[in-house]
């Protein structure tokens, strides 16, 4: 227990310094878009393309990747089941059931924990949550926004993605690797894009510091929100780590430690940045909500690290 506490201990120290820094008004909120803007389209892309390229793609791990996917879909309908019977008024309600926060806290927390010599077992689970986000999750939000489902702004959404860019030419190298001998060459950028992506995790736990916020108004709903969330991943985790992760695929465990965390974790932040700013009685829900989901996530995590 206390080698997994001092282990995240650094990542808690970055967190709490990107809020002190909020309160000392240290960033202007410029700022903080463009190191937002660092991470999502060089840090963290840079950070996928090494675990993709160290990753030894096997046909057995696309169940992982459907699986991942599915839950995903499974939980957006358990919350629309939910919304109706608790009748919940937020619309939004259903869509911070599913999906994951991975880009923007979850890979800091896993690497915190369990190493970067694990990046890329994290990265194959997050795959079909990914697809997720962007062809389902992004979908529904932009047919909020605008009441039209646009499929030509999904596809290039997921096209210029420097994220899905990473990950496909991660995937592909992965590939030429078996077949072809690494040259000095691949080695410098490699090199390169491993100093690149260490910028991640410090990035991501300042910023998500800095603008951590939590109201009162509303907190019970974002409660609510967050303990149904929590209780049917909870569940769903032990299911798919003990059905396919152990008895099908008979993959290490620290498959299951992927799985669990990436479970823990919030909804995805996007939510917030696709919705009707407008709509400032589900705007707040939802950033209250993630804000909350946050604090709620990092504690979990550690407390599955130790218990599981």
């Amino acid at each position: 227990m206390l080698k997994t506490i001092l282990s995240v201990l650094p990542l808690i120290l970055l967190f709490a310094t990107g809020f002190l820094l909020q309160k000392l008004s240290f960033f202007k909120q410029s700022t903080i878009i463009d190191l937002k803007k660092i991470v999502t389209n060089l840090a963290l892309p840079a950070l996928l393309f090494s675990a993709f390229v160290s990753l030894e793609f096997e046909h057995k791990f696309l169940l992982v990747v459907v699986t991942m996917f599915v839950i995903c879909l499974v939980m957006l309908f358990i919350g629309i089941g939910i919304r109706k019977l608790l009748k919940i008024e937020s619309e939004y309600f259903p869509l911070l059931m599913a999906g994951f926060e991975m880009g923007m806290l979850g890979y800091a927390l896993f690497l915190s924990i369990y190493g970067s010599e694990n990046l890329s077992t994290f990265a194959l689970v997050d795959l079909g949550q990914v697809l997720f986000v962007f062809f389902v999750l992004m979908g529904l939000l932009i047919q909020k926004k605008t009441g039209l489902r646009k499929k030509s702004e999904l596809l290039k959404s997921f096209v210029s993605s420097p994220v899905i860019i990473a990950i496909i030419a991660g995937l592909a190298i992965s590939f030429l690797k078996q077949v072809i001998d690494p040259n000095i060459f691949f080695n410098s950028i490699n090199e390169f894009m491993n100093i690149l992506g260490s910028l991640t995790v410090p990035l991501i736990a300042l910023v998500i510091g800095y603008e951590l916020s939590i109201k009162k108004d509303g907190i019970l709903l974002s409660l609510q929100t967050i303990i149904i969330r929590k209780v049917l991943l909870a569940v769903l985790a032990i299911v798919v780590n003990l059905l396919i992760i152990r008895n099908v695929l008979e993959l290490p465990k620290i498959y299951e430690y992927a799985v669990f965390t990436m479970f823990m974790l919030p909804p995805p932040f996007v939510i917030s940045i696709y919705m009707k700013q407008e709509d400032r009685a589900n705007l707040n829900y939802v950033v209250n909500t993630l804000s909350l989901s946050t604090v709620v996530s990092v504690l979990a995590v550690i407390l599955v690290s130790i218990l599981y």
